[in-house]
């Protein structure tokens, strides 16, 4: 249950929600915003603060899973004092907390003491999932994974956020959900991307690296390919499931990820005979649509150079196919 609170003073209505304040002119406005708020249980706060890297509030969480006590401030003063960390970052490290949900009238959750004892534990495809279905209570944040490009801090700064910690911090919390909790798929996808001479992305990575590639590729490129009218699809990402979705419809288009390798410089046959053996397979599943996404490596002497083969299937053909270098996919405005 959340506690609101309203004070009056100099003929305004402030309504305290969760640590949270908004300031109204009228009692009838604040009412209507307090009614708001009890009937739209999927919201429980619409403001977004982060000064504390994903590491710190990870190790937070799985202190706070062994400690005696519940209570947010205790937990933390000691938490820093063992540490030898300064007891004013309990000023920053208490609103991320509650701005993920994971507090609660000055009490850690049960969820945010379950996500300690699974990081402690090593889980963290487990950590990262139950950390998303926190995330969608802070209607901000919700707002921030549904239009946020992967590895693209300016897709954050388009949607408000200014300082640079706040940005570094907000990506590495995103990109460690949507991943999955796999941290290294990050370190990996990036070194593909970017480097001159790579070893292959790992096949745990799949999904991640389609997810991140797709986000890159304009809409209305491959809605031409798919037959597609309806403006307005963007990539979703569940576990290990990559989709094209319309918001409006629900129609989805399903994603197909592979992470191959190869060891010849004419390396065209082994990547046809890859695709052929895909279309195979979305013929016998009764697949109309989907999107495929191969990241590959050539071995040129020793060194992996990086390719991306993307295509489009439509009612039991590929209508487009394009070989695309990694860097294409850094720079945020690919076209």
């Amino acid at each position: 249950m959340i506690k609101i609170e309203l004070l009056v003073a100099n003929g305004e209505v402030t309504v305290v929600a969760e640590g949270e304040k908004v300031t109204f002119r009228s009692i009838d406005d604040a009412l209507a915003y307090v009614r708001k708020m009890a009937t739209d249980v999927d919201c429980i706060r619409n403001s977004w603060y982060i000064r504390v890297p994903l590491v710190r509030i990870l190790d937070t969480l799985a202190y706070a899973s062994t400690a005696k006590s519940r209570s947010v401030k205790e937990t933390l003063v000691n938490y820093l004092r063992e540490r030898g960390l300064s007891e004013t970052n309990v000023r920053v490290i208490g609103p991320t907390l509650q701005a993920l949900n994971l507090v609660n009238n000055g009490e850690f959750t049960d969820d945010a003491l379950r996500i300690g004892e699974l990081y402690r534990m090593g889980m963290l495809s487990e950590c990262a999932s139950l950390m998303m279905k926190l995330a969608q209570g802070n209607c901000a944040l919700r707002g921030l994974l549904s239009k946020y490009r992967p590895g693209d801090p300016d897709s954050l700064r388009q949607l408000g956020l200014r300082r640079r910690d706040e940005v570094n911090y907000t990506m590495q919390l995103l990109d460690f959900m949507i991943s999955g909790g796999l941290l290294g798929c990050i370190d990996s996808l990036r070194e593909f991307l970017n480097g001159k001479c790579t070893t292959p992305l790992c096949q745990c990575c799949t999904s991640y690296a389609a997810y991140f590639i797709l986000s890159r590729i304009p809409m209305a490129k491959l809605m031409d390919y798919l037959n597609l009218p309806n403006p307005g699809y963007t990539p979703v990402i569940s576990g290990r499931e990559v989709a094209l979705v319309h918001p409006g419809s629900g129609d989805r288009v399903a994603v197909v990820g592979k992470v191959a390798e190869f060891n010849q410089v004419n390396y065209a046959p082994a990547l046809r005979a890859l695709v052929d053996s895909i279309e195979q397979e979305l013929r016998r599943g009764g697949m109309d649509r989907a999107i495929l996404i191969i990241p590959f490596t050539v071995n040129y002497n020793g060194c992996g150079v990086g390719k991306v083969y993307v295509a489009t299937y439509l009612n039991g053909v590929f209508t487009y196919a394009e070989i695309h270098e990694p860097r294409e996919f850094v720079n945020p405005g690919f076209k």
